[in-house]
């Protein structure tokens, strides 16, 4: 089943282009109109970029025309000529992928050069679909590297967390196109869910939701892909043009494939062909012909099977050494077998072993010019050292003579610098032997102040337990106590029992107060359901009309020591706490997740943001907070801007377990 579904992994691409909104039916005409009445550069070459980009999966001829009017007019902008190579690079990828790969390294260089908010974005997308193209060339790994190491980190330097959402999906892409289905699963719902929190629905959030649906079919699972199925439709159908459509009826016709709904799997797979057809599509199309192919295999039906598979065959054909044509011919041979057709299907498996053999000589070649390359290399090194030494034996010959004249003179010099050398170098030691002194003693200094900072803490915890119950248990009864006494106590007349009821009301406000204080000292929830629970409970106190939080949380270890469970609620705690009093922020988004022993804390918000760099900065809240990432050895990482700020945390818990 694996080499079935290869096949069709292998054709899933991300597309070059920009975001793009559900229905932008009436895009192009607006853009159109702002090309023709504006007369300011930047304006026309915005519509430019745009109108470039809209028409770069629709009419090449047109995107292409207005990609190169955009090159030529911001030649007087340094900036916005790099932003002109970056739209012409999203035309070429359709048709030219070398060229396109060069315009966004040009892009990329250009923009290198500007630190605003923009560029980083513009860069960040660069890299990503200059590594789309390499996962077109069956490179999803060099795909999966730059999308880790650059795509990513520009995204998050430039903090705009829905750039960030679709690397979380473009990373869930390429291991679904590995195979590795779980840990696709793993990223896709970090990006819905940014993309779900945000005021516009965007295409975007449809494609991660069918490949939400693919990876839970290709893991074993359909019956949890048919929600998700659901949820694109209703985002796609505002748009019948969306090129979104074809994978989505790809995705669909697998999964009435495998609930056995072969009917309703050939309706999707036609409908998605059609469309396939009509936008010239030929990465999807591929894969929906291979679809074809499975759902009549599933039906016994060898005869139709083998069509779709003749028909992938050929579109092979400009693909000479594709790993999809081996498979089609493995598959060709398998089907004739079934068939009957013994004599066809040893044809077709003997074009399957000789293009094996094919691409097996072709990486054989291509390693042997490997080292035939280092091998040349080595032996020009060894060819330039040769001549050097001869050189320099030429040299020592000439100066014999002159040396020997100041033999005398020169031992006299050795003695002296030998002196010199032996005094700098116990100067040296003994600097050194100082500072290592120096050092181990900060490190002895660092250790006293991080145990009686632990001491310091667990003192705390142990104190606000102990007040929590005596709060609850001792005031709080008494206060209930009272209350009860006065419900009891007989009113002599109306004022007598107002006056009664106002001080059981406010009997009433002291009780709930208390409950409030004696559960933020040590809050229940922590102690019976776990960090987990305990952090939803925060988060849903906080909430208010004026306050939206989201969170979200992955493989939180339920059997963390309670210690750790409380040190990490109090640091998230004091987080959101500092957002919501210093920073007045009206949206916060709280993420934690944990990996074997490493625990990670991602805390977001639309504040007013702080100068991480000053000192004065750096409050009781934030020093508590750094005391207990180094009380875990860990790491704490704060972006702040005026339009929010970016806290994430990386806790080693499994050294205090």
């Amino acid at each position: 089943m694996k080499k079935i579904f290869y096949c069709i992994l292998l054709c899933i691409c991300v597309n070059a282009s920009a975001q793009h909104v559900v229905d932008d039916r009436r895009f192009p005409d607006s853009l159109q109109q702002v090309l023709e009445r504006s007369a300011k550069l930047k304006d026309k070459l915005d519509a430019l970029f745009l109108l470039s980009d809209y028409y770069s999966n629709r009419d090449t001829a047109r995107a292409l025309g207005y990609a190169r009017q955009s090159i030529e007019l911001s030649k007087q902008d340094e900036y916005l000529s790099a932003i002109a190579h970056f739209y012409l690079a999203g035309v070429y990828f359709e048709f030219d992928t070398d060229r396109s790969q060069q315009e966004y390294l040009l892009a990329e260089k250009l923009l290198s050069k500007f630190p605003q908010q923009e560029a980083l974005i513009y860069r960040s997308r660069a890299w990503n679909n200059y590594g789309a193209i390499e996962q077109r060339r069956d490179n999803s790994r060099e795909y999966l590297n730059i999308l880790i190491n650059k795509a990513l980190p520009l995204a998050q330097r430039a903090g705009d967390s829905t750039r960030v959402a679709l690397n979380y999906h473009n990373i869930g892409l390429v291991l679904l196109n590995m195979g590795e289905y779980e840990r696709s699963l793993q990223y896709f719902p970090r990006a819905i869910a940014v993309m779900e929190a945000g005021n516009t629905v965007y295409a975007d959030l449809a494609d991660a939701y069918v490949l939400s649906a693919r990876a839970y079919i290709l893991s074993g699972r359909p019956e949890q892909a048919l929600p998700f199925l659901k949820k694109a439709k209703k985002i796609l159908e505002p748009n019948p043009d969306s090129y979104y459509w074809p994978l989505y009826y790809s995705v669909e016709g697998a999964y009435y494939r495998n609930t056995n709904a072969y009917a309703l799997a050939h309706q999707s797979l036609e409908r998605g062909l059609t469309l396939a057809e009509q936008m010239n599509d030929i990465f999807e199309k591929r894969s929906l012909l291979y679809e074809q192919f499975n759902v009549y295999k599933a039906e016994k039906n060898f005869a139709a099977a083998k069509k779709f598979l003749l028909q992938g065959l050929e579109m092979e054909a400009s693909f000479p050494l594709s790993k999809n044509k081996k498979q089609l011919l493995f598959d060709l041979a398998e089907t004739e077998k079934q068939s009957g057709n013994t004599e066809a299907a040893y044809r077709w498996l003997m074009q399957y072993t000789q293009l094996s053999d094919s691409v097996y000589t072709k990486q054989t070649q291509t390693e042997i010019a490997a080292m035939e390359a280092r091998f040349r290399t080595a032996e020009k090194e060894k060819q330039i050292l040769n001549l050097e030494r001869e050189k320099m034996i030429s040299a020592r010959e000439k100066k014999f003579q002159l040396l020997l004249l100041l033999a005398v003179i020169a031992i006299l010099c050795l003695v002296a610098v030998l002196a010199i050398m032996q005094l700098q170098y116990r100067k040296k030691m003994a600097a050194k032997r100082e500072a290592e002194h120096k050092a181990e003693l900060e490190s002895i200094e660092k250790e006293k102040q991080l145990s009686n900072y632990t001491a310091l803490m667990e003192g705390q915890e142990q104190e606000r337990r102990r007040l929590a119950r005596d709060l609850h248990d001792g005031l709080g009864c008494h206060l209930s106590a009272l209350k009860l006494n006065l419900s009891r106590v007989p009113a002599e007349n109306a004022l007598q029992e107002q006056q009664l009821l106002q001080v059981t009301d406010q009997l009433d406000t002291s009780i709930r107060e208390l409950r409030w204080i004696s559960r933020n000292m040590m809050p229940e929830a922590l102690l019976t359901l776990g960090l987990q629970d305990a952090l939803k409970d925060l988060c849903s106190s906080v909430m208010s009309p004026q306050l939206r939080l989201v969170y979200n949380a992955y493989n939180i270890d339920a059997a963390l020591p309670l210690s750790t469970q409380t040190t990490i609620y109090r640091m998230i705690q004091e987080i959101i706490n500092n957002a919501v009093k210093h920073a007045n922020a009206s949206m916060i988004m709280l993420q934690c997740s944990q990996e074997e022993d490493r625990f990670f804390i991602t805390v977001e918000d639309n504040g007013k943001g702080f100068d991480v760099s000053s000192r004065q900065s750096d409050g009781i809240g934030l020093k508590n907070i750094r005391n207990r990432v180094d009380y875990f050895h860990g790491d704490l990482h704060i972006e702040s801007s005026p339009e929010g700020t970016i806290i994430n945390i990386e806790l080693h818990v499994a050294q205090q377990s």
